[in-house]
């Protein structure tokens, strides 16, 4: 959809609340659920006085349109909330939440007669995770499950390669930065970065400056800042003020 594909936030905010109300007038309950989830998700990124966190949030409000969505038998708005949900972790740092929310998810479509592929997204951002959770961990279980994630992706890109090269390259700066053989991760880092802008994913294009920034950092070496900077850039032109922000707020320079 308009938000994984990298749509501008303000104007996929307008038309949240243009299709929202239509899905309300036209008593399509599980659409407009679906749709204020995404809108609190947009929301977050645009500006949030609340918790960065879908799954996390203390909203009154929010508790009870996530109580609204899972208490019900639809298994594709439940796997929805935990695939918006762990986005939202991931790209705010919140790295154990989202591995929860993927292991919920895939709970959840064991009893689904077939997953939503969303051509290789749900494995980009799955195999973000792993690799994140392998670094904090050192856990050799999240490493397999990467690897796994990787080798699904790479099929996707033989059938989508402007859609996916750029994810591609991206798990795979992370796998190389894992591994210590840092000449192939900043290779595969800057081609993350220059096929994500070329195809106009410009929130991915932000989260691979932001791991490159973080691989800079880890290795004592100042382009980090540059990267850093970049990222900061790019989250403001996907609209992202609130990740921009929380981006500025935990560099530690």
């Amino acid at each position: 959809n308009s938000f994984t594909c990298g749509r501008k936030l303000v104007k996929l905010k307008k038309e949240l609340d243009s299709f929202g109300k239509k899905a309300l007038e036209n008593k399509q309950m599980a659409v407009h659920n679906l749709i204020c989830l995404m809108q609190l998700v947009v929301s977050t990124l645009l500006i949030s006085n609340d918790s960065p966190s879908l799954i996390g949030s203390q909203n009154t409000e929010t508790k009870v349109l996530l109580e609204r969505v899972t208490e019900g038998k639809d298994t594709f708005a439940i796997c929805h909330v935990y695939i918006l949900g762990y986005i939202e972790a991931y790209i705010f740092g919140e790295y154990e939440l989202a591995a929860k929310m993927v292991e919920k998810r895939q709970e959840v479509e064991k009893t689904m007669s077939r997953r939503s592929l969303y051509f290789g997204m749900i494995d980009f951002y799955d195999g973000l995770v792993f690799l994140a959770m392998a670094r904090k961990t050192n856990d050799d279980k999240w490493t397999l499950r990467a690897e796994k994630a990787l080798s699904k992706l790479e099929s996707f890109v033989q059938i989508g390669k402007a859609n996916c090269e750029h994810k591609l390259f991206l798990l795979q700066a992370e796998t190389k930065s894992l591994l210590g053989e840092n000449e192939n991760a900043i290779s595969k880092y800057d081609s993350a970065i220059a096929v994500a802008g070329k195809n106009g994913f410009i929130h991915e294009q932000a989260i691979a400056s932001e791991r490159a920034g973080d691989f800079f950092l880890r290795n004592g070496d100042s382009r980090a800042s540059q990267y850093y900077g970049n990222s900061n850039t790019l989250y403001l032109q996907w609209g992202a003020q609130c990740k921009a922000d929380h981006l500025c707020k935990n560099l530690p320079f």
